[in-house]
């Protein structure tokens, strides 16, 4: 493991990728493959209708790996049981997605006997012996829910990698343990209830790892918490956009089954250290987020080509997230 933190870092040999696509944008070196399916949650057999990941009630690629997690969809009318999973606001917290209408969700601390959900998929191949990959996730702290209204918040939300599945079909399935162990977890809390926080960082696969899982995989005593507000001990989490790249390549978040564009046909140069610039189009809604998911900069681009000054950032890996349209990520390197 190379990098187990909220700090998200690309490698030298990751840079040197990026620069290369950003001169050559047709080289099939830069054609990029989220292996995460479904990657924000959007495909579904029918429009969530009760909590737990039930039956046709979960996106599609995804299962419940430990107790009963939740699938949150903004198709839900707003009344009645549905109304606990729908989005914005559901049984847990008030949160639009962070991309697309859906999200998934779980108790990642319960303050009362290392209680924990988790969420897993296949993922679409399996991870190549040495190689470095790229993984990412948005979370943000449920809070202000219609039911539930969980009000703690914790560290520790990651993505682990695993060799063999635990699918609950049911209730009181085999147990998946805590392990005390992440591939990629924050180890600040996450604290923010209105905004999405990234989580990212690389590591290098010591195993052909065909599975990833999402949640706390730590246990209360090596778990930090915050309590928001008086009242339960309940740390529940919303997550979304969840990516695994090889080293250098973006992230395709719609499916996760073909990528985006070249890098270079949104930003150069890549890495910058002046300006950089993107082709946005008139009226797009931009974002950054450095390393550790904080926003940086934000505005809405006035013409076909913006053009953000980066000269007085600190030097390291940043989000770019465009939305007009639909919603485009992309990783830029500030370099001097």
């Amino acid at each position: 493991m190379l990098l187990s933190t909220t700090n998200g870092g690309w490698y030298r040999a990751g840079l040197l990728l990026a620069l290369c696509c950003s001169l050559f944008a047709g080289s099939p070196l830069c054609e990029a493959q989220n292996l995460v399916p479904n990657p924000s949650f959007e495909l579904t057999d029918t429009c969530p209708y009760t909590i737990g990941f039930q039956e046709g009630d979960k996106p599609l690629f995804w299962e419940k790996w430990n107790q009963s997690p939740e699938y949150f969809n903004a198709c839900v009318p707003g009344t009645g049981v549905d109304s606990l999973v729908g989005v914005p606001l559901n049984g847990f917290g008030f949160q639009y997605a962070f991309d697309g209408d859906a999200y998934v969700g779980m108790l990642a601390y319960d303050g009362s006997g290392d209680f924990r959900e988790y969420v897993g998929c296949q993922l679409l191949e399996p991870l190549e012996v040495g190689e470095t990959y790229n993984l990412s996730f948005f979370t943000n702290v449920a809070f202000g829910g219609s039911y539930w209204a969980p009000i703690w918040a914790c560290n520790n939300m990651g993505m682990l990698f695993t060799m063999q599945p635990n699918v609950w079909t049911d209730t009181d399935q085999p147990a998946f343990g805590l392990r005390n162990h992440a591939h990629l977890h924050s180890t600040s809390v996450i604290s923010d209830t209105a905004n999405w926080t990234l989580v990212s960082g690389s590591f290098v696969a010591d195993s052909a790892y065909q599975y990833v899982v999402l949640g706390n995989f730590f246990s209360d005593a090596l778990t930090d918490t915050l309590h928001i507000v008086a009242g339960n001990s309940i740390a529940y989490y919303f997550v979304d956009g969840v990516c695994v790249t090889r080293v250098g390549q973006e992230c395709s978040l719609t499916s996760g089954i073909t990528g985006q564009e070249p890098l270079a046909g949104y930003v150069w140069p890549n890495p910058v250290a002046d300006r950089l610039h993107v082709r946005a189009g008139a009226g797009t809604e931009w974002q950054v987020f450095d390393a550790s998911g904080r926003l940086v900069h934000d505005g809405v681009s006035a013409g076909d080509l913006l053009t953000i000054p980066v000269r007085e950032w600190a030097l390291g890996e940043y989000v770019l997230r465009l939305k007009n349209k639909g919603v485009k990520h992309v990783r830029f390197v500030v370099m001097r």
